[in-house]
């Protein structure tokens, strides 16, 4: 019986271990040092300027979710229009599908001087050199606390507002963005993982992120406005995450199988 036990807990373990490397880290940064220097994130560890040459960021050490760095955005004087910095990705070889999305997470924070038409998002990109005019699911958060989400750029900028909820500002929230292999999804959360707002949607064309090309598909991280009347604004990234990730189903299912086939087997 003692080794039976012993057998269940190390299939347990087992189960534990494969699920934990199922859970497929793209990429994941704090941008903290190292490798990102102060100054521009432009050609460090990969990233690249974008939108208007993603001139208004910055890393910075004064202000961040976690550890000392973050990526800020400084929209409060003439650099007022539309910027984003990109970095591209492997597509993953269809392991992505509905029981294995892709996630693509970040903190942002809008700082309370933002105007109600500035805008600061995380976008994805169905090419690898794509900007924020190629976006195929993307969301912002304005200066207001208004978000703007879907599956082109046009509307997360231009596109009516979604949900407005003044958490948004003066606070770090995560923004997640999701692919199915088909579809996909749009959420945001607060500090304490608490689900704000969400949306799905049916068709997502993010087919390279799952194909077998090099650098086939981007993210873009960017600063945007609905309008130019406010739209001033200063606003940050971090911990930004990209990863295939199991679902709940998926990962108790499984380990559920291994510990049926170990007692099979006794």
């Amino acid at each position: 019986m003692r080794g039976l036990t012993r057998n269940v807990g190390m299939t347990v373990v087992l189960a534990g271990v494969l699920v934990l490397s199922a859970n497929a880290s793209i990429y994941s940064t704090s941008f903290e040092n190292p490798p990102f220097a102060l100054g521009s994130i432009a050609t460090q560890d990969g990233w690249v300027n974008g939108s208007s040459s993603g001139n208004s960021q910055a890393i910075q050490n004064s202000f961040a979710r976690t550890g000392a760095q973050s990526l800020k955005w400084d929209n409060s004087g003439a650099l007022n229009s539309f910027y984003s910095v990109r970095r591209s990705f492997d597509g993953q070889n269809g392991a992505i599908s509905p029981a294995t999305p892709l996630e693509i997470s970040a903190w942002v924070y809008v700082d309370q001087s933002s105007g109600l038409d500035r805008l600061y998002g995380v976008y994805a990109v169905n090419s690898g050199a794509g900007t924020l005019g190629s976006t195929n699911l993307g969301l912002t958060i304005s200066g207001n606390g208004t978000i703007r989400a879907g599956t082109s750029w046009s509307s997360t900028y231009s596109g009516v507002g979604v949900f407005t909820d003044p958490r948004l500002v003066g606070n770090w929230v995560k923004v997640v963005l999701t692919y199915d292999g088909v579809g996909g999804g749009a959420a945001v959360y607060d500090a304490s993982l608490t689900e704000i707002w969400s949306a799905p949607y049916a068709a997502v064309n993010l087919v390279n992120s799952n194909g077998a090309g090099l650098n086939s598909w981007n993210i873009n991280l960017g600063a945007d406005y609905n309008g130019t009347v406010a739209r001033a604004g200063i606003g940050y990234h971090d911990d930004l995450q990209v990863r295939v990730v199991p679902e709940p189903s998926s990962i108790l299912a499984f380990g559920v199988g291994l510990v049926l086939l170990t007692l099979r087997r006794r």
